[in-house]
């Protein structure tokens, strides 16, 4: 069976959240036996082969940086890209598609093209976006205008488009009462984010010093909480305890933006790294100073994988089941869970385990399979 995936972003390498959540599920396709043909960006310009996964064909585009005008009226959340259509095109001529699965972003506008050519549609969601943008900061009245204008549109296309979709994933049970609230549930299903428990194997020595937060720092959300983290929490007490890493995307700029140096207090950015793994695996503990967002915290997986503790406020580790993580959200008591935290605990261990039952590839590559099934035929399988 041959399945178009399409994704509006570069799934290599693995060093952020909407690459990691692509990426598995092209995996998770792949492992299930189906001809994958991923239609996807390389804006880094990696040697796919390095990536190679059974079954999958890659084919890779461009996307030209929209214009001023396209910008102000917000005509990319409607208009197709003439590159991804000649793609969709050169594909449909060349394979007999059982279904596609468009994700991430706003591509609900593709759905109609494929509904002509009678093959279902798959929409993947990694979070409530709408939601995500309201929460952005807005000081000034233009910002204001500027955030309810890109929140507008982002609910008129997911009304437009998304009810076309023969089926609707979203990552977690918040966003799927989100999305419930237009779509019919029928059709709205949950896949949480996952990890393949065989690539998070790392025996790094545990560092007792050593705290990590990993992130794209860029995105809002985790500026945001790294600045509350660094103003209201860190201080010369925990400074003489631990070295906290800053590990990701954009770390070294935000470290500079909220404390003016590159160095601070005993707080090191090392910026974008291919590979956040040995990090974790090495760190005492990950913290997740969260205070916005929505969906499945994929750098909460990732120290669970890896049998790191966590210790996080309730924000960043919403939607993830576990009763194992060390959680505070006032500062006071954040920084006492972190003078008071026991290095040798079992948390790491039972974490993993937790991770291993509910977000390992094994688990959601069956529920992914489901959902294939009832794309396809219209129902669930008998034995479900």
């Amino acid at each position: 069976m041959n399945i178009l995936f399409f994704t509006d972003i570069s799934p290599f390498p693995q060093n952020g959240g909407e690459r990691i959540r692509s990426y598995y599920l092209i995996k998770a396709l792949s492992q299930l036996g189906y001809e994958v043909i991923a239609v996807v960006r390389n804006v880094e310009k990696v040697d796919l082969q390095k990536y190679h996964l059974p079954n999958v064909t890659f084919y890779t585009y461009e996307a030209k940086p929209f214009d001023l005008l396209t910008r102000i009226t917000g005509k990319q959340y409607f208009q197709r890209s003439a590159t991804v259509m000649n793609i969709f095109e050169e594909v449909c001529r060349e394979y007999p598609l059982a279904a596609a699965i468009l994700d991430y972003g706003y591509v609900g506008h593709y759905i109609s093209y494929f509904q002509q050519k009678q093959i279902p549609v798959i929409l993947g969601t990694h979070n409530a976006q709408p939601m995500i943008t309201w929460q952005l900061p807005s000081k000034s009245i233009v910002d204001k205008l500027r955030k309810w204008q890109l929140f507008s549109m982002e609910k008129l296309h997911e009304r437009m488009y998304f009810n076309k979709a023969a089926a609707v994933l979203v990552v977690s049970e918040d966003d799927n009462a989100y999305h419930t609230r237009f779509l019919p549930k029928q059709k709205v299903f949950t896949v949480p984010n996952f990890l393949d428990a065989k690539d998070y194997h790392f025996t790094g020595k545990k560092q007792q010093r050593v705290l990590v937060m990993t992130a794209n720092f860029g995105v809002y959300m985790n500026f945001a909480g790294l600045k509350w983290f660094i103003e209201n929490v860190w201080d010369d007490d925990l400074a003489g305890k631990y070295d906290l890493w800053l590990v990701g995307r954009g770390s070294k700029e935000a470290l500079k933006q909220i404390t003016g140096k590159e160095e601070y207090r005993n707080i090191v950015a090392f910026g974008k790294v291919d590979d956040v793994k040995w990090y974790i695996s090495v760190a005492s503990a990950v913290i997740i100073p969260l205070v916005h967002g929505s969906g499945t915290r994929l750098k909460c997986l990732e120290a669970m994988a890896l049998s790191t503790p966590i210790i996080s406020t309730r924000k960043g580790v919403e939607g993830v089941k576990s009763h194992h993580f060390i959680v505070s959200d006032e500062p006071a008591a954040f920084k006492q869970s972190l003078l008071a935290f026991d290095p040798e605990t079992d948390k790491g261990a039972r974490l993993r385990e937790d991770f291993l039952q509910e977000y390992s590839l094994d688990v959601n590559r069956e529920r992914l399979q489901q959902i294939v099934h009832y794309a396809v035929r219209g129902k669930m399988p008998a034995y479900v």
